[in-house]
């Protein structure tokens, strides 16, 4: 098997017949055979790792056995990764290994029954979201008066005021913008599975976007193409990556002191559910604007506000 490193996207992945196998099968199997490309890059970036990772203890992937693949969870297991994340990751091991069937590589799919183990907490125990106060500390740290300021004013606003996430920001460009007289101002979202979704914009967010938009203009900056674009010397009006885009994210969240484990892009998709969902927003609305595909995915906000407001402790008429 080689051992040649080929490079997508900045990240690494193993190059053997079995990966180009792999990658022609989620062409045709990952959302009805519309995979996206940032979703074949995501999923051979994790072949690649599970490659690398049988490379080093010895093992040939594609002759690798039952007790090979547990042994990969339990690596896992023993960095800290969470078991839904695990339960991703093998997910990604047992499609790689069809893959490899498909193209009469193997006869037998050993990561077949391998579970990640089991995950008890319930899903909105794991939500990490701001409350009120916090989210105001986070918009008034963050100064609109440079251009980058304006652009990271925007870039919160779209994640903790209307849900976004962060490959939504990332892929947002000024085209995506409507704001004329037939409708009220909305972006054009490209989602989950290439889905697209209008997201009806407040007047402050919109303020927000233009304030950049204006910014970007005095800086002599294209106002067509990637809105959220970097300023430095060297990546100058390229498009802003996801990675630049949780930096950015962190950096402000660590200024307002509210930085900590499990508070980063997506913290602030959970702070709009939550938010919107104490403040009265209706749940069918918050499932449409979020782009969720279920009810019951966006039915995780309305448990966490009512577990708050229902607090048996509340019932208890002693004071400590």
């Amino acid at each position: 098997m080689s051992q040649e490193i080929a490079v997508i996207e900045a990240e690494t992945v193993a190059p053997i017949d079995s990966l180009d196998a792999f990658e022609w099968f989620l062409q045709i199997d990952v959302a009805n055979g519309d995979a996206t490309r940032d979703t074949v890059v995501a999923y051979r970036r994790e072949v690649g790792a599970y490659i690398l990772w049988c490379e080093k203890n010895g093992i040939d992937a594609l002759f690798a056995g039952r007790d090979d693949v547990e042994r990969y969870r339990e690596s896992l297991k023993n960095r800290g990764m969470a078991t839904t994340t695990r339960q991703s990751k093998l997910s990604i091991v047992r499609r790689f290994y069809a893959a490899a069937i498909r193209h009469g590589l193997l006869e037998k799919n050993p990561a077949e029954g391998v579970r990640a183990g089991k995950d008890l907490t319930a899903p909105e125990d794991k939500m990490h979201a701001l409350g009120l106060g916090a989210l105001g500390k986070l918009v008034a740290g963050i100064p609109g008066d440079t251009l980058a300021g304006a652009r990271d004013r925007a870039i919160v606003g779209l994640m903790a005021l209307h849900g976004l996430r962060r490959i939504e920001v990332h892929r947002l460009n000024h085209e995506n913008l409507r704001n004329d007289d037939q409708s009220e101002p909305f972006l054009e979202v490209e989602g989950k599975g290439s889905k697209k979704r209008r997201v009806y914009l407040r007047t402050d967010t919109l303020a927000a976007l233009e304030a950049y938009s204006h910014a970007k203009f005095a800086a002599k900056m294209p106002l067509e193409g990637a809105i959220f674009v970097a300023h430095g010397n060297n990546g100058r009006g390229k498009r802003l990556s996801r990675q630049a885009l949780n930096v950015i994210v962190d950096k402000h969240l660590g200024a307002a002191t509210l930085k900590r484990a499990g508070v980063s892009c997506h913290a602030l998709r959970h702070t709009f559910g939550t938010l919107s969902v104490a403040g009265g927003a209706k749940i069918e609305h918050l499932r449409d604007a979020m782009g969720h595909a279920k009810i019951d995915t966006t039915s995780i906000y309305v448990r966490a506000v009512e577990r708050a407001k229902n607090n048996p402790s509340n019932f208890i008429d002693v004071e400590i």
